[in-house]
């Protein structure tokens, strides 16, 4: 790294230093937790004032770490780091994609992402709680006109009159 100069240069330093260390420690052990990255950082390397949790690997990774991705492993309960160039990342992804197949047919639906998949998305869901509200209020206002009718006529099934259970007030 070449020395840096200016406001701001020695957070910058650290934050590249973290970020190597990072990406060196996951292309030797693909399929790491992020605990085991801040184990790894804050013992081995020496980084122990960085202020290192696993929350922040979280959020450090895929802002400064392109070249590594996460998978979500669902026997463990957490999220798995690994180089994208790994084999365990290409297993992961087709293990991801053989399963989209099974559950979906042949076709792999396409991720919506960015700003127009989520205005895409929301506008969506937005069209289906619209016709849901629609079919409850039509039918709660049939479940409502039959009860109305059915206390018209007197016959709800059972008795809610107090004279009838006998807790009314004698006369």
């Amino acid at each position: 790294m070449p020395p840096r100069y200016g406001n701001g240069s020695q957070k910058e330093a650290r934050r590249d230093r973290v970020r190597q260390e990072v990406i060196k420690f996951v292309k030797d052990n693909p399929g790491s937790s992020a605990q085991s990255i801040v184990a790894y950082l804050s013992v081995d390397v020496g980084l122990r004032n960085h202020g290192l949790t696993p929350r922040k690997i979280g959020f450090f990774i895929p802002r400064y770490c392109p070249e590594v991705t996460w998978y979500q492993d669902h026997a463990a309960g957490r999220r798995v780091y690994a180089a994208k160039e790994s084999n365990y990342a290409q297993n992961r992804a087709e293990k991801i994609r053989s399963y989209a197949e099974h559950r979906t047919g042949p076709h792999t639906p396409k991720p919506q992402v960015g700003m127009s998949g989520l205005a895409n998305r929301a506008s969506q869901s937005a069209a289906e709680m619209t016709a849901a509200k629609a079919n409850h209020a039509t039918t709660a206002t049939a479940v409502s006109t039959s009860r109305a009718a059915s206390m018209a006529r007197g016959n709800l099934g059972g008795t809610s009159s107090r004279s009838d259970t006998g807790l009314g007030a004698e006369s």
